[in-house]
């Protein structure tokens, strides 16, 4: 029974990090809670007016990437400096020099941990806050009025983060963050025999109580279905509710809603809860594209590290496909 709980926590542990800042120099070792993020960009004195604005989540960001830029912030991770400090091998770049657009014309608003509710807020007002994320962009509304393409990666972590807390109250919280820091620390993007090991062993040493074991197998067997089905409607109408808000600030903008891959290619298909349920995203999605005269950009074949974050070939892939959008 200890050997199937640790290799299903293996497999849980890839679904925690597209919320997480995996790579990050400086982990939270001792916080029970999802690694946070905070942007606090001091607005600039002189308002930027964007060509292409790209809107999401640790996706557009480039997390994993080696040159993505974040850093430790106190509890938070401050990822300012990838608005425009942004990896070059992250599709929002190869968009960007696609379209023939400089650093200083394009901004990468990739936020890690972003849910659809806290996007929608943030186009809304300009900032947007929980226990996992802490944004501000003041200027946000402005830019987007001026934009010409908008680009738009959001939904994936309305399922991975209340997977998240399941795990934590699950495993009762810091043990079993500790014993995955090797991953947090980006340690288990490339996986190999050593960083394997030392993950294996870690996990190995967690004393897990029968009730604990418990409500574990119930978060693996049916809780992660349970989440995924609660969590379609919501993400739709928050996506939708986006779309109007876009639509209002500027009608004449390119939008590309960019759609789901599945973040879990290595666990089977009949126990992977994520392929049925961002298929059926992806369809739902591509559908208010239409309704709502945006374009729409697969994903479905988006190559992933173990971190469940895209590789180079991944973003490559992105940014075609994208761009295949903008020219229909």
């Amino acid at each position: 029974m200890k050997k199937r709980i640790v290799s299903l926590l293996l497999a849980l542990a890839l679904l925690v990090l597209p919320v997480v800042s995996a790579g990050a120099a400086q982990p939270a070792a001792a916080d029970p809670t999802p690694v946070q993020t905070q942007t606090d960009a001091a607005a600039e004195s002189d308002q930027h007016c964007y060509s292409y604005i790209a809107l999401g989540d640790s996706i557009v960001a480039g997390i994993g990437l080696p040159d993505a830029v974040y850093q430790r912030n106190g509890r938070y991770y401050d990822v300012s400096g990838n608005y425009q400090g942004y990896s070059k091998d992250c599709y929002v770049a190869r968009v960007a020099d696609s379209l023939g657009l400089s650093r200083a014309q394009t901004a990468n608003y990739g936020m890690p941990a972003l849910m659809s509710s806290d996007l929608l807020e943030l186009v809304r007002t300009g900032s947007c806050q929980s226990a996992s994320i802490n944004f501000s962009l003041p200027d946000l509304r402005e830019e987007l009025k001026h934009a010409q393409v908008i680009t738009v990666e959001i939904g994936a972590n309305d399922v991975l983060v209340p997977i998240m807390y399941g795990v934590a109250a699950a495993m009762g919280g810091p043990q079993v963050f500790e014993a995955l820091l090797p991953m947090l620390e980006g340690d288990f993007r490339q996986m190999d025999a050593s960083s394997f090991a030392a993950l294996r062993e870690n996990l190995d040493s967690l004393n897990i109580t029968a009730q604990q074991r418990k409500a574990l197998l119930q978060l693996l067997s049916s809780g992660v279905a349970d989440i995924c089905a609660q969590s379609q409607a919501t993400t739709l109408a928050n996506i939708e509710a986006l779309l109007q808000e876009l639509k209002a600030l500027n009608p004449n903008a390119q939008i590309v809603l960019v759609g789901y891959y599945n973040p879990l290619p290595l666990l089977p298909a009949p126990a992977n809860p994520f392929v049925k349920h961002f298929r059926t995203l992806s369809r739902s999605v591509q559908k208010l594209a239409q309704q709502y005269d945006a374009a729409f950009a697969p994903a479905t074949y988006t190559v992933v590290a173990n971190d469940a974050h895209p590789t180079v070939c991944g973003h490559k892939y992105l940014a075609r496909q994208i761009l295949k959008a903008l020219e229909k």
